[in-house]
This record gives structure tokens, C-alpha cells and sequence, in this order.
């Protein structure tokens, strides 16, 4: 292992990024943020030219700021670069540099804390409204749990936090792997942290401890492969934490898929299961931040006897 600090290792990082950044603003072109954070009249370069400004110094052109605290993570940016930047990522770097600018470390510290708080009061507040001792355990919120505890599991199943206030999904989620005879470990909820909250507050430092931690007790499954529900977690750890753990390392803990991926992946053991007919017409509500997330989920729905998949538009 290198003696290089997470923070070191993500600021080379962002500096490979914003040397390969040439400026063009297709990145802005695309964005859906655009019209309703209230830039259109920014040029485009401007505004790719200010974000990596903010990056670098925490202070940048006025619509630059706007749109990266509009973001919304659609992830359209990282088609349309030609040069292999992932906008994304500096957006979410410039909102650090923002969070920075002007504060001392020991309240982006609290700030990062006091949101963390909040969220794992929410989570353990509606999960145990709602669920059992039994299933929560089930659920990986007493210990790491295990679908076959005699054996290595195939894979872990990483629940993020916020699926915990609505955990039906995730249950359901636990029965299609079990159906499929998949083993698999369930861990989640706060004491996983992804450590995107304290890197929103500005706290680089504390946001890698809690990720480098999380991934740590993830990184144990028998294929390497990790199964993600939550797409901010997704995002942050694919996106900020392994590869920057990678750059300190040398080497990539684990890969992370999405559950609907993980699901198409699968799609011939699914179909045996999918004899029942559905008449249904289905509209989906699209989320595409993490890539072939809606193309996966439009490919289970097809598959099931019944169901016709309605375009909005």
C-alpha cells in the first residue's frame, strides 16, 4: 500500500481531470439542470470554464456556481465529453471547493456530522417503525447478514441507507436473489457509510475514512462483485471513492453492479420465474444517472407476460 492520503490521491485525481478538460461546454450543452437552475444565457464554455475554477480556487463564474449546486446527477455530461472527463465528478468536486471557501475545517466537520446524524436518525426511526428484529437483521442492521451463513457468499448485497425508510424494496429485492439462488451478505444503513454526506459538507478527509471503511467490509465476497441498490452511493463510491482507493492502492477493491443490471444479467434464470401474466401498462419514471439503469429495467418489465411499457415522452 502507498503512503498517499485519500486527499492526496483524490486531488491527483481531479488535477488529471481538469488538465484533460479542453473547455468545449458540450458538457453544459446537454445538461436537463441548465433550464431550470436559470443559465441559459451563460455560454456554455463560460460555464464549464468557471467550474474548473471553483475546482481550483473556490470561486468562479456566477451561472458555474448555480450549475454545479443544480446537478442532478442525470449523468448526460459524461456521454457527450469526447475526451474521457467525467463532468460529474468535477461538478461534485467544485461543490467542495464551494463548501471550503470561507469555512474553517472544523465546522465543515460538524456540518458533515450533524447530516450524518440526521439521516441515520431518520433510517433507524422509520426502519424499526416498520420491521421487526427479525427482519431487520435480515436486512443486515444488527450484523452482516448472510443468506447461507455456512458458506462464502457470492456476492454482497450493498443496500445504501435511504432504501431502509421504504425497506419493502429492499425485501423484495433479498426474495429475487434467493429465487435465483444467489448467496449473498446484506449490508447497509449508516454503519456503511458511503461518505457522500460528509464530502457534500466540504469534508474531504472524513468522507474518505467512512468510504475507505465501508469498502473495507465490502471488499469480502467470494466473486469480487458488489450489488448496489441506492444510485448516490452508487455514484459516490464508483465514481470519488474506489478510484481514488485505487490511485492509493494500486488496485481496485471490487467492482460495484446495480441491482437492474445485476437483474438482465441474469435474465435467462429470471424468465423461468416470470410465467404468471401481468396485465399492466407500465410508465416508467426515468432516473438515468447510472448508466443502463432504465434499459434494464425497461428489459425486465418486457420480459414479464402481460406488461406494456408506456413512453411519456
Amino acid at each position: 500500500m502507498n503512503d498517499i492520503s485519500f486527499e492526496s490521491a483524490l486531488s491527483g485525481r481531479v488535477d488529471l481531470m481538469l488538465d484533460a478538460c479542453t473547455r468545449c461546454g458540450k458538457c453544459v450543452e446537454v445538461c436537463p439542470s441548465v433550464r431550470p437552475a436559470g443559465i441559459m444565457d451563460a455560454s456554455p464554455k463560460d460555464i464549464i470554464s468557471g467550474v474548473l475554477d471553483i475546482v481550483r480556487t473556490g470561486q468562479g463564474h456566477e451561472a458555474s456556481g448555480k450549475w454545479a449546486t443544480s446537478c442532478m446527477l442525470s449523468g448526460d455530461c459524461i456521454k457527450a465529453c469526447d475526451y474521457g472527463v467525467n463532468p460529474r465528478f468535477l461538478l461534485a468536486m467544485a461543490r467542495v471547493a464551494m463548501a471550503k471557501a470561507g469555512n474553517e475545517p472544523r465546522d465543515l466537520r460538524r456540518q458533515g456530522v450533524e447530516k450524518f446524524h440526521d439521516l441515520s436518525r431518520d433510517v433507524t426511526v422509520l426502519s424499526r417503525l416498520q420491521l421487526d428484529s427479525e427482519v431487520l437483521e435480515r436486512l443486515g442492521q444488527k450484523s452482516a447478514s448472510v443468506s447461507r451463513p455456512d458458506e462464502a457468499p457470492d456476492f454482497v448485497f450493498y443496500t445504501g441507507c435511504n432504501v431502509l425508510k421504504t425497506p419493502h424494496i429492499a425485501l423484495l429485492a433479498l426474495d429475487i436473489m434467493d429465487a435465483l439462488g444467489v448467496t449473498y451478505r446484506v449490508m447497509g444503513g449508516p454503519t456503511h457509510c458511503c461518505g457522500v454526506l460528509q464530502l457534500r459538507a466540504g469534508d474531504v478527509e472524513m468522507s474518505g475514512r467512512m468510504g475507505s471503511s465501508t469498502i473495507e467490509k465490502l471488499s469480502r465476497t467470494k466473486s469480487g462483485q458488489v450489488i448496489s441498490w441506492c444510485p448516490s452511493c452508487y455514484v459516490q463510491l464508483t465514481e470519488t471513492t474506489l478510484p481514488t482507493i485505487e490511485r492509493q492502492r494500486g488496485s481496485r477493491p471490487f467492482e460495484m453492479t446495480p441491482f437492474m443490471r445485476f437483474l438482465t444479467d441474469r435474465l435467462e434464470q429470471l424468465m423461468p420465474h416470470l410465467r404468471r401474466r401481468v396485465e399492466m401498462r407500465v410508465a416508467l419514471h426515468k432516473h438515468p444517472g447510472v448508466a443502463g439503469i432504465m434499459e434494464a429495467a425497461a428489459t425486465v418489465l418486457r420480459a414479464v407476460p402481460g406488461v406494456e411499457i408506456v413512453d411519456l415522452k
